[in-house]
């Protein structure tokens, strides 16, 4: 019976170490403090493209992988804002783009 114990523990460690090791991606969203509503918010190459965020309101979370990305934001009346965000390969985590009145684009890490 211990002889079978030992692998098995040592079968245990290991796993927990390789799922402990891997990265846990990053998610993103957008809030839209804004004097209007936005009419797409495109991050990247269209990577994630967010569509009618109203005034006051924020998107759900999606999935971004590492890398520097480009964020665009077009509003109704299609006045066009930028930024850029970074996202790195280490750790994991959540980011919040936020436009506010003034339109400027801020990046708030949860």
């Amino acid at each position: 019976m211990i002889a079978f114990k030992i692998p098995f523990i040592f079968m245990l460690f290991f796993g927990g170490i390789i799922f402990s090791s891997c990265s846990k991606g990053y998610e993103v969203r957008v809030s839209n403090y804004n004097n209007e509503a936005l009419d797409s918010v495109v991050i990247g190459n269209n990577n994630i493209v967010f569509t009618k965020v109203d005034k006051q309101a924020t998107t759900e979370f999606r999935k971004i992988k590492a890398g520097t990305y480009t964020v665009t934001f077009i509003t109704k009346t299609k006045n066009e804002y930028g930024s850029s965000i970074t996202i790195p390969k280490k750790d994991g985590g959540k980011r919040t783009i936020q436009i506010d009145g003034i339109n400027a684009v801020s990046i708030l890490e949860e």
